[in-house]
Parts: C-alpha cells; structure tokens; sequence
C-alpha cells in the first residue's frame, strides 16, 4: 500500500461517520456552536491520531497477529476487541447506510433487497485484499473531491454568518461532551488500518485532509439551516444539498451529490471486512467470514425493527467508540512496555 492509497483511505476513514451519526448527533448537542466543537475535537484527535501513528510506526508491514506473535495472551486479547471494535462499527455503518438509501433512494424496496448487493461486493473486495481496496479508494477520492468542492462554492452563498450569532451560548459540559464526540468520531476509524501495510505511518496529515472537509461542510449546515432547522432534520447534511439548483432548472441533484457520503461508508465497510476476515482464523476462513456476514445482515434488519431504540443508542455511541479507541492503545502501549522491560 503506497502513500497515495493510504491517503485515499484516511480520507473516507475520517469522514465515514458522518452519514446520519456525526452531523446531526453534534449539532442536537450544542447547535450553531458546534463548530467550536468541531475544531476543538480536531486538535483532540490528532493526539489520538499521533498514538496510533507511533504504534503503526512499530508495525508498518505486518498484520496485527505477525506483530504480537511473541505475545500469545496479549494478542489473543488485542485480536478480540480488535475483532468486536470492527463488528460493531460493521453494523452500526450497515444500517445507516440502509437506513439513509431506504429513505431517499429505494424508498419502498425491502431492506434485505438493499443489503444483499452490499455484503456480496464486501466478501468479493475481500478477497482481493488491500491492494483491491485501496486502488478503489484512489478512484474514488477525486469524484467525492469534485463533489465536496462543488457543494460547497454552490451552497455558501446561501449562508449567514447571523446563524451563528451570539457564540457561545451552550452549556460548557454540552460542549465538551460534543468536542469528545467529534475526536472519536473522526481518529477511531484510524485504528482499522492498524492491519493495513503501509509504507509511511505518519497519519496527522491525513487524517486533517478528510477532517477540514467535515469542518467546512459542518459550518455550511449550521450557516445555511441555521439554529433551528439543524435540531429537526435527521440527515442535516443532506437537506442542505436540496437548495442546490444548476442553471435554475436543474433541480433533485441532491441525490447524485449525497453519493459522497455512501462512498465514505462503503470504502469504510471495505476496510472492516477485510479486517474481519484476517482477524478470524486461517482454517475454514472463507466459510466463517461467510457466517459472520450472513449474521451481520439479520442484525441489521432486527435493528431496523427497534429503530427509535437504535436512535438512542446514537447519543452514546461516539462514547463507546472513543472507550474501544482508548483500550486498543493501551494496550499497544503496554506490549512496546513490555518489549523495553525483556530488552533491558
């Protein structure tokens, strides 16, 4: 995996979570100050992103199991949350993105109609590997730039900078707790490619190339839909695209533009697969990894079945992300302490 492909992944990494999660989960917390947040969480993140820079920096080419492969209790222990961190995002993303195309897109289609397609392309990636993924995410990369771009020089005329006036009038514990949602939110997905090869593990630029087009596009919902439309709309980020019109006649573009958002999503699930399937055991992988698909997708077709439940679990879910995020690096930490200790 060469630099630009591991660029093209930390792009849809960091944004991955902002189809129906981070937008409208943040902007419920602290309205037209979560752009403080937004920064705030940023410089967070990077601390948390240079973490796991150090410890890739030990890694580079080897898998998680090659790494810890002199550490048998260590790593079966780093395998398993490893291994739960990725089912859970899996099917977390799975029904978002379900629950987003069955909204707009395929409004009367069943949801097994829309995962099967999903899960197939994600077991055939799979087995091409890394290599596979990362040339799709270079293909990819400058069609959601394109777009990104555009929606932006199109929607900023359509702004205020009164939407954001007066600043600073939620509460502080309000604000905190956002800025934390947005650092997780953005730099865990970076510890999925803690099994990706990769050349170069300096992962600060990277991660700050996906999250100031998250910054600009948080700051465009807040001036365009202003303090009270951004409490009501479930996907904030796609209502504003619905202002957008190409030589006053071209109107309902919104859905080819909100593209961008299931392509962050879909390279993002590319990448958890391929986790999953190095993390399950060598023997029978094919059939296991199989099984486990096949489980995902009755899971997400009982969570469409408890869906105001699953709207809850939204507030606690960055919290949940951030707890795994905070493990596996300790946990890392703890195995380089231990090497220095029987170095000595």
């Amino acid at each position: 995996m060469n630099k630009r492909k591991i660029y093209a992944l930390s792009y849809f990494l960091s944004r991955s979570f902002f189809l129906g999660y981070g937008y409208s989960v943040i902007l419920s917390n602290t309205n037209k100050d979560s752009w403080i947040c937004f920064i705030l969480g940023t410089l967070i993140g990077i601390c948390f992103i240079y973490a796991i820079s150090k410890i890739k920096e030990k890694m580079l080419k080897l898998t998680i199991k090659e790494y810890l492969s002199n550490h048998k209790i260590l790593k079966y222990l780093i395998l398993t949350i490893f291994f739960i961190f990725n089912i859970l995002i899996m099917s977390q993303l799975l029904f978002v993105l379900e629950t987003f195309a069955a909204s707009f897109f395929l409004i009367n289609s069943p949801t097994f109609f829309i995962l099967l397609p999903i899960l197939f392309l994600l077991f055939r990636i799979t087995v091409k590997g890394w290599s596979t993924i990362g040339r799709i995410a270079e293909i990819f990369i400058p069609i959601s730039l394109v777009i990104v771009i555009f929606s932006l020089s199109i929607l900023t005329p359509y702004g205020t900078i009164d939407k954001f006036l007066p600043i600073m009038t939620q509460n502080n514990l309000d604000m905190i707790k956002s800025t934390f949602m947005f650092a997780f939110y953005t730099s865990a997905p970076f510890l999925l490619l803690l099994n990706v090869p990769m050349q170069d593990h300096k992962l600060i630029r990277k991660y700050l190339f996906g999250t100031i087009t998250i910054i600009l596009i948080g700051i465009l919902i807040i001036a365009v839909l202003g303090p009270n439309l951004i409490q009501i709309y479930r996907y904030p980020e796609y209502m504003i695209l619905k202002k957008i019109k190409v030589f006053q006649f071209l109107e309902k573009i919104e859905n080819i533009i909100s593209i961008t958002w299931i392509l962050d999503v879909f390279i993002t699930l590319s990448v958890i697969a391929n986790n999953i399937r190095l993390t399950i055991p060598k023997k029978k992988n094919t059939l296991l990894f199989s099984i486990i698909l096949i489980i995902l997708f009755f899971l997400v077709i009982y969570l469409g079945k408890i869906y105001f439940l699953q709207l809850q679990f939204y507030a606690i879910f960055p919290l949940i992300l951030g707890g795994f995020e905070i493990l596996i690096i300790l946990l890392f930490f703890l195995k380089n302490r231990f090497k220095k200790r029987s170095q000595n």
